[in-house]
Order: structure tokens, then C-alpha cells, then sequence
């Protein structure tokens, strides 16, 4: 799997990533998206929360030329109406259901962005290390917050595309 295969799958993971003990998903399905920066008038489009995955620098190791690392940031941001002190953003609040992503925090997709980088692993061509954050970041926008964090992560993978193959066929 190389760069661009594995950024593709970490936004296929999030797309599906459900909330724990539940059967709903954690972003919308067009809240997930790869992109160096999201302009203004499309940000206001976006159903919160959303991961934002920018792709960062990319190494190639200097003993094994076909082994990369693809550094790259996944910007979660969340948004609450009716937040005074931008407190439900960041921990949660008011919510219709605790199988929902209305009303949660911040902190609360967190735990789901960890949980979706877990299912990348070696079997699909490719090691996720978590590497850091950044502190919380707030605007005001409309009378409300928005409140988002940068993860950084690293992918270590191929510099070569691959396809795994198809295995398990049943004759009918």
C-alpha cells in the first residue's frame, strides 16, 4: 500500500467508524475529507464534527527505498449551538441520544478517530503511529464555537501501490 492508498483508507475507516456500542457513524459520510485546506464558504457546508486529513511530508527511508513515511494530520473539529462558553464543544453536552454525534464534544471523537487508526494495521500494508496534537483551537463563528485539534500521525508503508489479493472464492 503506498501514500496515497493509505490516506485513502484512514478516510475510509473514519467514513465508517460507528460510535462505540452503537450502529451509527461517527462523521458524515461529506464530513470526511482529504484536502491541504477547506475554504471558508465550504467549511460552513460541512455537518459537524468533522476530521479534516491533510496530508503532510513524506520520507523515504534511506536503507530501503521502497519504504516510506507519510506524515499526516487529521483536523477534528466540532461545533454545538446555544454553547455560551464553548464548554459542550469541548467535553459534549445536551444530547438527543448517546448512540449520536449531536451534542458531543471534542473530546468524546477523539476516542473514535483512535479507535478507526487502530484498524490500519500490517494486515493491510501499513503501521499508524499516533505521533502528537495540538492544544485546542477556538473560533467564534455565528454566535457559537467551533472548536477543533490537529492529530498527527504517521504511516509507515509502501512506496509501491499493491492490491491484496482475492482470496476465499466460493464456486457457484
Amino acid at each position: 500500500m503506498n501514500s496515497w492508498q493509505a490516506i485513502r483508507q484512514l478516510q475510509y475507516v473514519l467514513r465508517r467508524q460507528k460510535w462505540t456500542g452503537s450502529t451509527n457513524v461517527v462523521f458524515a459520510s461529506g464530513s470526511v475529507i482529504i484536502t491541504a485546506g477547506v475554504a471558508e464558504e465550504a467549511a460552513e457546508k460541512i455537518v459537524m464534527p468533522a476530521a479534516i486529513i491533510i496530508p503532510g511530508g513524506l520520507t523515504v527511508d534511506k536503507d530501503f527505498k521502497d519504504y516510506v513515511t507519510q506524515e499526516v494530520i487529521v483536523r477534528l473539529t466540532v461545533s454545538q449551538a446555544g454553547d455560551a462558553f464553548g464548554e459542550m464543544t469541548v467535553v459534549g453536552g445536551h444530547r438527543t441520544s448517546q448512540t449520536r454525534s449531536q451534542g458531543r464534544g471534542l473530546m468524546e471523537v477523539e476516542e473514535e478517530l483512535f479507535n478507526a487508526a487502530e484498524l490500519l494495521n500490517t494486515d493491510d500494508g501499513i503501521v499508524v503511529q499516533f505521533k502528537g496534537s495540538s492544544a485546542l483551537r477556538v473560533q467564534s463563528v455565528d454566535s457559537q464555537f467551533l472548536v477543533w485539534r490537529d492529530y498527527m500521525f504517521a504511516l509507515e508503508t509502501s512506496a509501491d501501490r499493491s492490491y491484496h489479493p482475492v482470496i476465499n472464492l466460493v464456486e457457484a
